[in-house]
């Protein structure tokens, strides 16, 4: 016979809120992987993978960009760990990534006050839940594995402890800390949030008291440690902190623009273009929580108005804003439309009707459709033994990444991949270049067999074709080989 207590409605209403997750979640991964296909192959997206390889095997791995911070390659260990090949490896960051939606819900029902109706608190948690489900711009970073890495969903993390230490747990400052560095640690530009927290600090004060905030401020700044050390290395570059950072920004900046021009854009790609109509429909729900008379609901939209503010601002002193940028703030800013919304709780399930029918038809494209079954396909082709793989791009898109390629073949179990130049040179090209016996060859791409890199170079020299880019093999080697140099890839 079952206990009595299981049957209670606090257990029940738990239970309910467990099982809505999960259905959140199924559907957040479902339509993410609806884009698998996608996903870009690139330096970007596997720098991360590539340093939790190395990590995995015992080497002390590097961040694998300026303005990363370890938190990119320690949070992408458990993907590495559990792939066989790459598109494994994203199916698994993909159902990651759509954990957003269920800590999304969460985040809105623990900021909700108790006092509020249940049906207003459901239906503010669940139209939070469904923003962030189909929301485009969350589904794009996914499959850029690049624009803001995992700083959404880290992000989302933060404001539901801080959810938390609203209502007295003396825990969860620390988490709420600890998860906004490890966001930082995605990308440098989530730091303008903190902005987002002054108005919670009097609250806070008085909910969990001085010593929870001051152990959440010990942990926090030994968490930063590494990462503001390598921040004050960069920033004395001889040329001022400012500008040594701004050039870090801007490292991938093509033409200036102005100021005014840049924040034109950022707002209106990721209000309008990733969100289209339906943006308005989020910022009415943030407007209307910022009027409602629970001073507790009105400290969400002070939330993220600062935060968007301070991230703003953080980019507008590095020179460097975009729309995927603002995706960081996609979990703060859903969850003050949903609650604003569910004031006339009607209104928060037809907006997330709506939401779900303009946007889960817009799935986002990528460059190169294909390119991880591409990828592990070559993996799975090349000739066993101890092998050298580099890349010559000639032109047009990139088809083909030594380092893609050589990860696909770690994750499945092979570990004999050499710099040598007595070994079997692996040729990756791609674009449309000089023709040759190939191995394996697609539409814009080939492989090609070498004896030695001093063949493969011997041939590339008599091309009449000047590559775009030739070599590649340092960014895998130095995973293999912590000590490789520039000088040993070269061929």
């Amino acid at each position: 016979m079952w206990p009595k207590s299981w049957g209670s409605q606090s257990n029940i209403d738990r239970v309910s809120r467990i099982f809505t997750m999960i259905v959140l979640w199924a559907i957040a991964s479902w339509h993410r992987l609806r884009t698998l296909d996608e996903a870009v192959i690139g330096s970007d997206s596997l720098g991360p993978y590539l340093q939790a390889w190395a990590a995995h095997q015992g080497h002390l791995p590097r961040p694998p960009n300026p303005e990363s911070g370890d938190a990119l390659w320690f949070t992408a260990w458990p993907f590495v760990a559990l792939s066989n090949n790459l598109e494994s490896l994203f199916q698994l960051r993909f159902i990651a990534g759509a954990l957003i939606a269920p800590i999304g819900f969460l985040a809105a029902w623990a900021w909700t006050s108790q006092n509020a109706s249940p049906i207003r608190r459901w239906a503010g948690a669940i139209a939070t839940g469904v923003f962030l489900t189909f929301d485009t711009g969350l589904v794009d970073t996914l499959i850029s594995g690049a624009r803001s890495y995992g700083a959404p969903e880290l992000t989302g993390m933060a404001m539901l402890f801080l959810a938390y230490a609203l209502r007295g747990v003396r825990w969860a400052p620390t988490a709420a800390v600890c998860s906004f560095i490890l966001a930082i640690g995605h990308h440098p530009l989530a730091a303008g949030i903190s902005l987002g927290l002054l108005p919670l600090l009097p609250t806070l004060r008085t909910q969990v008291g001085d010593r929870a905030l001051k152990a959440a401020a010990i942990a926090g700044t030994l968490l930063a440690t590494p990462r503001l050390l390598r921040v004050g290395s960069i920033a004395m570059c001889g040329e001022g902190p400012i500008q040594c950072l701004r050039q870090v920004a801007q490292s991938n900046v093509s033409q200036e623009t102005s100021l005014y021009s840049t924040l034109e854009v950022a707002l209106h790609d990721r209000w309008w273009v990733d969100l289209g109509d339906s943006g308005i429909m989020l910022l009415s729900g943030v407007v209307a929580i910022a009027m409602c008379k629970n001073p507790r609901h009105r400290l969400v939209a002070w939330v993220t108005v600062a935060a968007t503010c301070g991230v703003l601002c953080f980019g507008a002193a590095t020179g460097y804003i975009r729309s995927y940028h603002l995706r960081i703030l996609a979990v703060p800013v859903a969850v003050a439309a949903g609650m604003g919304l569910a004031r006339l709780w009607p209104l928060a399930i037809v907006a997330a009707t709506l939401f779900t029918y303009q946007l889960q038809p817009e799935l986002p494209v990528g460059p190169d459709k294909g390119a991880t079954k591409r990828i592990d396909n070559i993996a799975q082709q090349i000739p066993s033994g101890p092998t050298w793989v580099d890349r010559v791009w000639w032109n047009g898109p990139s088809k083909t990444d030594s380092s893609a390629v050589v990860l696909s073949s770690l994750l499945s179990g092979r570990s004999d991949f050499v710099l040598d130049a007595q070994a079997p040179f692996v040729l990756l090209t791609s674009g449309e270049g000089p023709s040759r016996s190939a191995h394996m060859q697609g539409e814009g791409w080939s492989v090609l067999l070498f004896d030695s890199s001093r063949e493969a170079r011997s041939w590339l020299d008599m091309q009449a074709v000047v590559p775009h880019q030739v070599g590649g093999a340092y960014d895998w080697a130095t995973i293999v080989n912590p000590d490789t140099t520039l000088e040993d890839a070269h061929w």
